[in-house]
């Protein structure tokens, strides 16, 4: 049954993937490396670069996958998710939105719940403080690493335990890994934001360096150092 799922999703992310006309990749050095570097890719007859490269920090475990191989990516294993994904909206503390993507305003009631027990599993809410999840994040957080930011569409279906609220978002501080996201300075994370556009059905491809000539044959453009 997982099996059958699990092929069931991966075909149906590889279609999405090939509707795309935004691409952007992250190449980790190694599986278990928790920094990384991002190019971003437009579609022409075959994948072309868009602009220099950015720097970016991934879980503090490094990368988990989705399926068949692991480790496999569960909640709270400090793992990014390594794979193609969509990129689905935007979110941050301002009213406006940053991008021309479905935007989420981040104020002091918006919450992501990861209670693996909530059926609302992996989604954004309103906060009521009468009966809040056991479980949620607040994206209106001290730290500002939310100001501005992306959602990552990875488990859409809400596998429980699978992992959930896998964002692009702002360095901490301190540039300490992440829980589970990728991380980037502000000014580059703009930059990112501004060039999103919904029409071309942006992606994310988020892989260990050694994985990625196998994805240049479906990729052909994309650059593996």
């Amino acid at each position: 049954m997982f099996k059958t799922i699990s092929s069931f999703l991966i075909f149906s992310l590889l279609s999405c993937a090939i509707a795309s006309e935004q691409l952007v990749v992250v190449l980790s050095p190694e599986l278990n490396a928790t920094a990384a570097v991002m190019q971003r890719y437009i579609k022409e007859t075959k994948w072309e670069k868009v602009g220099e490269k950015f720097s970016v920090t991934l879980g503090r475990n490094g990368l988990g996958y989705v399926v068949e191989k692991n480790p496999l990516k569960n909640e709270g294993d400090g793992r990014s998710p390594a794979g193609i994904f969509p990129i689905l909206s935007t979110f941050g503390y301002d009213e406006h939105p940053n991008s021309l993507m479905p935007y989420y305003h981040a104020d002091e009631k918006l919450i992501c719940i990861d209670d693996v027990n909530d059926t609302r599993y992996n989604t954004f809410a309103q906060l009521n403080p009468l009966y809040p999840p056991k479980s949620f994040e607040m994206m209106h957080r001290n730290d500002e690493v939310y100001r501005n930011g992306a959602v990552i569409g990875y488990n859409l279906m809400g596998e429980k335990g699978r992992g959930s609220c896998i964002f692009i978002h702002l360095n901490h501080p301190d540039y300490r890994p992440t829980s589970g996201c990728t991380a980037m300075e502000e000014s580059s994370l703009k930059v990112l934001l501004k060039w999103l556009d919904p029409k071309k059905s942006p992606q994310i491809l988020q892989i260990p360096k050694n994985e990625c000539l196998n994805y240049q044959k479906e990729f052909k453009g994309i650059e593996c150092e």
